[in-house]
């Protein structure tokens, strides 16, 4: 999955061809999803354990994923951009 925070910091999620915003289910009116909710995370690398067959090996390796915690779930995305003033671009 392809995804971005906009500058306005709207999350906007590849859709076909196009980036397309995604809306709050859970607002009373049309609302973006983004940033200025209190419950919407901040981006970061997703790990998985190196090992996961041995219990014992509790090491952890990046995937080169970006994982974004929502309100209700967990996005994970193959390709990410942060477009906000000091975001990853």
């Amino acid at each position: 999955m392809k995804g971005k925070i906009w500058i306005d910091g709207h999350l906007m999620i590849l859709r076909g061809r196009e980036m397309s915003p995604q809306n709050c289910p859970y607002a009373q009116r049309h609302t973006p999803c983004g940033d200025w909710c209190p419950l919407f995370g901040e981006p970061y690398p997703h790990t998985e354990r190196a090992n996961p067959t041995n219990g014992l090996d509790r090491r952890m390796v990046e995937t080169g994923q970006t994982v974004l915690m929502l309100c209700q779930t967990a996005l994970i995305f193959d390709e990410f951009t942060d477009e906000r003033e000091g975001g990853n671009d």
